[in-house]
């Protein structure tokens, strides 16, 4: 059996965070509203640790057949964990941009922010994440108390179709391009689309001065 994998690389935001955090600290916060800080800090603490762990994930997900130890399922294990934080994380973020660009003070930077649209803030959108990540959660609660049905998984697992292969007779490729738990599935293609929208969200915030004209 042959592998093929579509796991879209997603851009590393540590320059964003790193820009925030240094005004933050030395420059001033983005708000003399508490909350509208403590939003925005969340905001960007989360997006940088969705995008780490969804690279975790895929690059644990791309060892398991260069493991020659277990059939590599200690890195398939690792794979899972890290795509269940990355889904984690995601809903989180999202949760504190919307809260953050409809905050009820209309602060400045919730204005700036309200000018761009990003398809991850949209209700559909959010809502996709979030049945994942409430099915992860959901899921750990009737491990542990027992309700699993037999035969059915028992965390979010990597998956895909497995096609014949083009070439060879009597020979597949299996293909990993999503994340499935129960019914519910996400595709790494729409991950990493998402991923890179939260990525230059983190990359408006880092570079908003509160002194001076913004257009996103």
């Amino acid at each position: 059996m042959y592998v093929e994998f579509d796991l879209p690389v997603v851009t590393q935001p540590h320059t964003a965070v790193s820009t925030y955090w240094n005004r933050y600290l030395f420059v001033g916060s983005p708000s003399q509203n508490q909350h509208i800080n403590a939003l925005a800090s969340t905001y960007m603490r989360l997006a940088e640790a969705a995008i780490m762990e969804y690279d975790l994930g895929c690059r644990a997900l791309r060892q398991v057949w260069a493991d020659d130890t277990s059939l590599g399922l200690r890195a398939m294990h690792r794979s899972i964990s890290h795509f269940e934080s990355c889904v984690s994380d995601m809903h989180r973020a999202i949760s504190a941009y919307r809260r953050l660009r409809r905050h009820k003070a209309m602060d400045p930077l919730s204005l700036y922010l309200a000018k761009y649209k990003p398809a991850f803030a949209t209700d559909a959108i959010a809502s996709q994440i979030r049945i994942v990540r409430d099915a992860i959660h959901h899921l750990e609660e009737m491990v542990v108390e027992d309700r699993i049905p037999y035969g059915q998984p028992i965390a979010l697992r990597p998956n895909g179709v497995e096609l014949a292969h083009p070439s060879e007779e009597g020979q597949t490729v299996k293909t990993f391009d999503r994340l499935e738990i129960g019914a519910n599935q996400l595709s790494f293609h729409s991950i990493a689309t998402w991923l890179e929208e939260i990525s230059t969200v983190a990359a408006k915030i880092a570079e908003y001065e509160p002194n001076q004209a913004q257009t996103p």
